[in-house]
């Protein structure tokens, strides 16, 4: 007797233990999840930045990062409806949705039914969870353009500055391209977004003929956040400035164009802005605000953003 109840021990405690360890295992807590219900889970800031991605990167309020991700995505879905058309599903309709579904079965065929639609524009605008105080990053797809989008964005706020004011969210800053954080992932990322705005140093056949990109002069602005090696500030302006042509001259007063450069722990990334980027106050949404609330100051910040056009 004593060796059949041995053998029917086992390492790691009862069975009840066991099945305890097994739902400890899984991101939900043991419950199991409707292909819906992680789409809306992942919608709330997961994923990470990767070679490829177009974004948005926004400075907020210290400790008050949840509220300005829920702040800024319903904002950057707002602007979208009426800067592109695309109108993305809110939360509160999903909520419905979750509440009237009666079983397992039906929760699949709402899935299916909709996952056409989402795939369309519930992912345009995606938070992605960084480790780092008073920063966030939005995933931004096709065919939302990063810069062009916070760049109306910031026109809209001196135009109509009564439309939305943010709580929590202080400067945007749109990143055409992202790539790693290393001097080649730079190098071709840098190639890639220059090469729409610059004649490049090394691309004649692509660049020579190209009347539209002759002569222009421009800035770097580098920022770099959690990245310790390989790229330095000075030798990331260098870099940058010897992918372009001699023809185009550095100017740091009055450049017609600013590229941003903007590293993160392992990734980089490169956008062009035009040069009325100062006159927005360097798309910071606040100090925007902030600028409109006397008619005269309004009416000189519009001026100037509006003289320096493209």
């Amino acid at each position: 007797m004593a060796d059949s109840n041995k053998r029917k021990e086992r390492p790691g405690g009862s069975g009840q233990d066991k099945r305890g360890l097994k739902r400890s295992k899984g991101g939900s807590g043991g419950k199991w999840q409707t292909p819906h219900q992680k789409v809306k889970e992942a919608s709330r800031g997961n994923g990470k930045i990767e070679p490829g991605d177009a974004g948005i990167w926004a400075t907020c309020a210290r400790n008050q990062e949840g509220k300005a991700t829920g702040e800024l995505k319903i904002m950057l879905e707002e602007c979208a409806e009426r800067f592109y058309g695309i109108v993305s599903r809110s939360e509160e309709q999903e909520d419905e949705e979750d509440e009237s579904m009666d079983d397992i079965e039906s929760s699949i065929q709402r899935e299916v039914a909709s996952l056409g639609k989402k795939q369309n524009h519930a992912k345009l605008i995606a938070p992605v969870r960084l480790d780092l105080q008073c920063v966030l990053f939005f995933k931004i797809r096709p065919p939302i353009e990063p810069v062009d989008f916070v760049h109306r964005i910031c026109k809209e706020v001196v135009s109509t500055p009564s439309i939305r004011r943010m709580k929590y969210i202080n400067r945007l800053t749109p990143m055409t391209l992202m790539g790693k954080a290393t001097e080649k992932g730079l190098e071709e990322v840098g190639r890639v977004v220059l090469g729409q705005h610059f004649n490049l140093r090394e691309d004649q056949e692509n660049t020579m003929e190209d009347e539209g990109h002759e002569g222009r002069k421009y800035a770097i602005r580098p920022t770099t956040r959690n990245h310790t090696a390989p790229l330095k500030r000075d030798g990331i302006i260098k870099q940058i400035a010897n992918l372009i042509s001699d023809e185009h001259k550095v100017d740091l007063t009055s450049p017609e164009k600013v590229i941003i450069v903007e590293i993160y722990q392992t990734v980089c990334g490169v956008s062009v802005v035009e040069s009325d980027w100062e006159s927005l106050k360097r798309f910071n949404l606040a100090e925007l605000y902030s600028s409109q609330r006397t008619p005269k100051a309004a009416a000189a910040l519009a001026s100037a953003s509006d003289g320096a056009k493209l």
